[in-house]
C-alpha cells in the first residue's frame, strides 16, 4: 500500500506532465493527466482523519486535489473538495487559498452551467463578491466596469493602430464605426456580460496614414487580456514593455484599477474568450489596495524617492483638461474645513479616470513634489 507521500509525489509528477502538455497545446492529454493526478491526490487527502493533528497536511492535500479538479474542468468535484478542505482546521493562509480557488471554480462553473457559447470576436466578463446576488447586483458595481472596459477597449484600438495618445475629445467616429463594441446579453445567475466586437469592413481605410493597418477584433481582445494577465501576475517588465507610450501605460493602469475588485463587494472580475476551440480565461483578484504595491514594483522604488505621500478627501470640482503639457488640474474641497486643494492630474488619466468623478465625494492618493500635489489614484470616498 502506498504512503500518503508516495501518492502525493506521483500526483505532482503527473500534474507537471499535464502542465507541459497544456503549454504544448495538447489539451486532451493535459485533461487526462490532470484527471490521473487528481485520483492519486484525492486518495492521499482522504487518507487523513478530520482532526487538528492532521493539519496543515490535510487541508493542503485537499487544496491540491481541488486545483487538479479545476484544471481537469471537473468543477463540481472541485467545489466538494474545497468544502472538505474548509471543513477541517486549515491554517489561515490555506483557508484563504481555498476561498480564492472557490471563486475561480464558481466563475468557470457559471459559464459551463449556462452553456454560454462565444465566438472569437466575443468575450465575457464575470463579477462575483458580497454585493453579487442571484439575479442581480447594485448597478454601480457593474456599470462602472462596463464603462471602463469600453474606454479601455477603444484606447487599446488606438494604441495598436499607433495613433498619438488622445488627451481630449471623444473616440473618432471612424474607429467606432469600424470597431463597434456591443453588449449582447446578461446572464443573471452568474452575472456574465457578453461583449461583441463588430468586424471592420476590409475595404474601409481608417485614416489616410494608416492604409496598411490591419487590426483584427481578436487582436484587440487578446491584447487586453494579455495586459490584464501580466498586470495581475505582477510580471512588471513584460507588462510595461507592451506600452511604447507612457500615456497609454498610465491610462491602462488607471482604468485597470477602476475595473479591479474592491476586495469585498466585488472580489473577482473575470474575462473569458475562445481561442482555437479552447477557453482562455483571466481572473483579476487583487484589490485596488493590493494593486498599489504592484504598481510600485513595476515603476521601481526610485520613482518614489524624495516624494511625500498625500491623501485627501473631499468634493471634486473644476476638472480642467490640458490643451498642452503633461498635467491637468482639479480642485478638491474638504467638506468640514472647506479647505481647497489644487491637484495636478496626469493627462493620461484626466479624461477617462478622473473627470467621471466630477462633483462626487472622493479620496485622492498621490504625492507632493515641488509644492504640488500629483494625483496617482482616485476612488469614491465610500470605497476607499
Amino acid at each position: 500500500m502506498q504512503t500518503i507521500k508516495e501518492l502525493h509525489d506521483r500526483a505532482m509528477n503527473l500534474a507537471e506532465d499535464a502542465f507541459h502538455a497544456q503549454k504544448s497545446g495538447r489539451e486532451a492529454d493535459a485533461i487526462r493527466l490532470f484527471t490521473d493526478a487528481l485520483e492519486l491526490e484525492q486518495e492521499a487527502a482522504h487518507s487523513l482523519p478530520l482532526s487538528e493533528e492532521s493539519e496543515p497536511t490535510r487541508s493542503i492535500l485537499f487544496r491540491s486535489a481541488a486545483s487538479l479538479a479545476f484544471n481537469s474542468k471537473n468543477y463540481e468535484l472541485a467545489d466538494r473538495l474545497i468544502a472538505r478542505g474548509l471543513s477541517g482546521f486549515p491554517p489561515p493562509e490555506i483557508m484563504e487559498e481555498l476561498k480564492n480557488l472557490y471563486e475561480d471554480v464558481n466563475f468557470m462553473r457559471h459559464l459551463s452551467a449556462k452553456g454560454l457559447l462565444i465566438d472569437p470576436n466575443q468575450w465575457l466578463m464575470t463579477i462575483s463578491g458580497d454585493a453579487i446576488r442571484y439575479g442581480g447586483t447594485a448597478a454601480e458595481y457593474l456599470l462602472i466596469r462596463v464603462e471602463k472596459i469600453t474606454t479601455l477597449f477603444y484606447r487599446t484600438v488606438e494604441r495598436l493602430l499607433k495613433l498619438p495618445y488622445r488627451a481630449s475629445g471623444g473616440v473618432n467616429k471612424t474607429i467606432k464605426d469600424a470597431y463597434g463594441l456591443y453588449i449582447n446579453a446578461f446572464a443573471p445567475s452568474s452575472f456574465v456580460v457578453s461583449f461583441q466586437i463588430g468586424r471592420p469592413d476590409p475595404q474601409m481605410t481608417l485614416f489616410p496614414d494608416l492604409k496598411e493597418a490591419k487590426l483584427e477584433p481578436t487582436e484587440i481582445v487578446d491584447e487586453i487580456m494579455s495586459c490584464c494577465e501580466l498586470f495581475e501576475a505582477n510580471e512588471s517588465l513584460k507588462f510595461k514593455e507592451k506600452f511604447k507610450d507612457e500615456d497609454y501605460y498610465q491610462n491602462f493602469v488607471g482604468l485597470a484599477k477602476q475595473i479591479a475588485p474592491d476586495g469585498k463587494n466585488v472580489k473577482l472580475v473575470g474575462f473569458t474568450t475562445i481561442r482555437e476551440g479552447r477557453e482562455k480565461s483571466v481572473a483579476l483578484r487583487k484589490s485596488r489596495k493590493e494593486l498599489r504595491d504592484t504598481i510600485e514594483s513595476i515603476e521601481g522604488e526610485t520613482e518614489h524617492e524624495g516624494k511625500l505621500s498625500a491623501k485627501h478627501t473631499g468634493i471634486l470640482m473644476q476638472a480642467k483638461s490640458p490643451l498642452r503639457g503633461k498635467f491637468g488640474t482639479v480642485k478638491l474641497i474638504e467638506m468640514e474645513t472647506k479647505r481647497e486643494h489644487m491637484i495636478n492630474v496626469p493627462r493620461s488619466i484626466m479624461k477617462d479616470v478622473v473627470q467621471p468623478f466630477y462633483e462626487e465625494m472622493v479620496t485622492i492618493q498621490g504625492y507632493e513634489q515641488d509644492g504640488k500635489i500629483i494625483l496617482e489614484e482616485i476612488n469614491l470616498a465610500s470605497e476607499d
